[in-house]
């Protein structure tokens, strides 16, 4: 019996409020910088930029408050951090910051400006 592969892509279930929210899959332009008064490059992000980040997101998305005080460090070490800790710091909108952070420095690191 010969075991065949199928050469198309299979999505299962329906798309997730985190596939809808962020067009996941489509072509897109992101700029935020005429939503915030942040650095371009989340690389060079203060402790303060890094709150100013947190309450925009939050304030955006409708989600619940953070503790500033889960997110006491620069951008740079923003850059470390999985999406697990993401989760664990912010369990209710963990998702949405590190995919937000996430498109910004691929923002930064893949357009020339």
């Amino acid at each position: 019996m010969a075991l065949q592969t199928a050469e198309i892509l299979v999505q299962y279930g329906l798309r997730t409020e985190w596939e809808e929210a962020f067009n996941c899959g489509e072509s897109q332009t992101i700029d935020h910088r005429e939503d915030d008064d942040l650095p371009r490059d989340p690389r060079q992000w203060t402790r303060e930029n890094v709150a100013d980040w947190l309450k925009f997101v939050m304030t955006k998305h409708n989600l619940p408050e953070v503790q500033s005080s889960r997110f006491l460090m620069n951008g740079k070490a923003l850059c470390l951090m999985s999406p697990g800790m993401f989760l664990k710091r912010a369990p209710l909108g963990g998702k949405l910051l590190y995919k937000d952070f996430q498109l910004r420095l691929s923002s930064a690191l893949y357009t020339s400006n």
